[in-house]
């Protein structure tokens, strides 16, 4: 939405719109009777299109919109509070842009570097503009906004822009924030990623410090923005000569609920010539901590160990090859202690998947649950809980709460996160575990082994056939038992005599015992390793991660107080001295209130995106 200065009416005779409220009587007689009779309500004679009358101030003739005697202020800030013992508001490179316009005269405005913006050709009318440089704000403990500033659309005002308009002819409009130069305020729960910076960050770490395994612990705070809009021709209408009557029909009612022993029930009075708005793009905790890195870690690690496995295995010396040899050997000795087997030759060759590939993707995205409100972020290694959307709206998360709304730290909510953090890792870790396992059985194992048989024949040794062992299959395959060895046997034509069916049984009685040895392999110097990472990640590693979420959960609802679309305003509307006021009207968009554990009853309280209208002033001496 992007507010704009209404076009201005008449000022007729309009009645202000009577409280709303459900009240009991006892007789409807007595409570009519006494509403038409304790005292006199101001007739619609007395406001008149051109002039207005109220008892001894007297009368006055008005042309809204065209006169342009006038006296409006508006101001705005992005940021202000206490932070670490600093007064922000004593802080110069944080100040906003307060603007007042009398009629026609110049602007007052501060301060007064502050450049004017256009009028969009409206008279007596002067806005100006005071956006923040967030790249001069290193000097601030406990907050940046350097973020604010990244991630923009070409053009943009920028995420941290302060703005104020005032007219002679009564309008006053603020905005900070996330807004347009108008005054519109350009985030809202549907405002696209791409068109909103990175968060500002604000630290908890002087609140929630001495955490085991927690380096820091903030609250990340996306795009906000806040507007206010005053009409002092509705607003002085309403306030000042609509009160009467307001007031007036007020004391009738309560005069006749007392005396019919009834019980009242107040209802909320609108606030006349007022708009505000608000947006709140994100709001999230971020725990940091080297456990998340860790994670990342144990994964590489992992890989690195599996690559150098996969390398060890291959070759015709390698394991598997050492492991066939053994085999042979082995079966050999089992039957009978004449039969050599001499220098294994050929070749063991492993190719397939890159192993790192396949878990990539698993390491650059956040780890987060279903709904998305809890995450891991691997890369920043932290713990994120997105508290607008946990604590707020499931659709609008900050937006669109009632004035004044307190977001209250529910401890058990909070709470259940530390045990839905554990799942999160654990399905991590599935997903981890099984992107390794089927990238291990994706490699593809060719064995082309050799070696010479040799028996004693009439005394002497002599070569008697040429043992062949081979495979060309897939691990998965082999570690399923799909497939298996091959083991041929090629005799040279000498008599073997008793040896014959030995040797020529060989190409059967090796088959199952170097294929399990092969397989007995791949589990220990693989699939094992891959197992280990899995205990790893949700036990050493996740499990300290889980309960430092939960201290620092724990811990929360006693130090942190969230409040937003925040109004605060002073004053009605009231009439002396020949000269009628407005009310001063503020809108905040978010307010943080944050407990300092290292000084003694020590609060910090930040405003996010403030914006002041008003008071507005207008002469009631006639004017002919």
């Amino acid at each position: 939405m992007t507010p704009r200065l209404r076009p201005r009416r008449r000022a007729g005779l309009r009645l202000p719109a009577v409280r709303r409220g459900r009240f009991a009587v006892a007789t409807g007689v007595v409570v009519a009777a006494a509403l038409l009779t304790p005292a006199a309500v101001p007739s619609s004679a007395s406001w008149n299109d051109r002039e207005w009358a109220h008892g001894g101030v007297g009368t006055s003739s008005f042309d809204c919109g065209a006169d342009a005697d006038y006296t409006a202020t508006a101001s705005s800030r992005f940021l202000s509070g206490s932070l670490a013992g600093i007064d922000l508001d004593d802080v110069a490179t944080v100040r906003g842009v307060t603007v007042a316009k009398t009629g026609a005269a110049p602007a007052a405005v501060e301060p007064v570097t502050a450049p004017e913006l256009g009028s969009g050709g409206r008279p007596f009318t002067q806005a100006f503009g005071n956006p923040l440089d967030v790249g001069l704000l290193g000097d601030l403990v406990g907050i940046d906004l350097t973020g604010l500033g990244v991630g923009l659309p070409a053009g943009s005002a920028g995420a941290v822009n302060q703005v104020a308009t005032a007219a002679g002819t009564g309008e006053a409009v603020a905005a900070s924030g996330l807004v347009a130069d108008s005054g519109g305020v350009l985030v809202t729960d549907t405002t696209p990623t791409s068109d909103l910076p990175d968060p500002a960050s604000i630290t908890l770490g002087r609140a929630l410090p001495g955490i085991a395994d927690v380096t820091d612990v903030g609250l990340d705070v996306g795009a906000v923005g806040a507007s206010a809009e005053l009409d002092g021709c509705d607003a002085i209408r309403e306030d000042v000569w609509g009160g009467v009557v307001q007031r007036t029909l007020a004391t009738n009612l309560r005069t006749a609920v007392r005396a019919a022993a009834v019980q009242t029930v107040a209802d909320d009075a609108e606030t006349f010539g007022v708009e505000r708005d608000y947006g709140i793009a994100s709001l999230d905790l971020r725990v940091d901590s080297p456990l998340v890195g860790a994670l990342v870690t144990a994964v590489d690690d992992t890989v690195v160990q599996l690559d150098s496995a996969v390398d060890a295995l291959g070759g015709r010396d390698g394991v598997l090859a050492r492991t066939i040899d053994q085999g042979v050997l082995g079966v050999l000795g089992g039957l009978t202690g004449s039969l050599g087997l001499g220098t294994i030759g050929g070749t063991v060759e492993i190719t397939g998947p890159d192993l790192a590939g396949a878990v990539a993707p698993l390491l650059a995205e956040p780890v987060q649950d279903t709904g998305g409100t809890l995450s891991l972020d691997l890369s920043a290694g932290s713990v994120r809980v997105d508290l607008a959307h946990l604590l707020g709206d499931d659709v609008h998360g900050l937006n669109d709460l009632p004035p004044n709304h307190e977001v209250v730290l529910d401890a058990t909510t909070l709470g259940a996160l530390a045990d839905r953090l554990g799942q999160v890792i654990d399905s991590w870790a599935s997903k981890v575990t099984a992107a390794l396992t089927t990238a291990l059985g994706a490699l593809h194992v060719r064995i082309a082994l050799a070696a010479d048989l040799s028996a004693p024949i009439l005394g002497i040794r002599l070569k008697i056939a040429t043992l062949s062992v081979g495979v060309d299959t897939g691990v998965a395959a082999l570690m399923s038992g799909q497939t298996k060895l091959t083991v041929g046997v090629a005799l040279l034509g000498l008599n073997l005599g008793p040896l014959l069916g030995v040797v020529t049984g060989l190409a059967t009685s090796l088959v199952n015992p170097l294929t399990q040895a092969v397989v007995g392999t791949l589990t220990t110097q693989l699939f094992a390793v891959v197992g280990t990472l899995g205990t790893t990640i949700t036990t050493t590693i996740g499990g300290p991660v889980v309960r430092a979420l939960g201290t620092v959960l724990a811990g929360l609802p006693g130090v942190l107080s969230l409040r937003v679309n925040v109004q605060e305003d002073t004053g009605t509307g009231s009439a002396s001295g020949g000269r009628a006021t407005t009310g001063r009207y503020s809108q905040t968009a978010l307010r943080l209130t944050i407990a300092d554990a290292l000084v003694p009853g020590g609060l910090a309280r930040v405003d996010l995106a403030s914006a002041v209208v008003g008071p507005n002033t207008v002469s009631l001496v006639r004017r002919t």
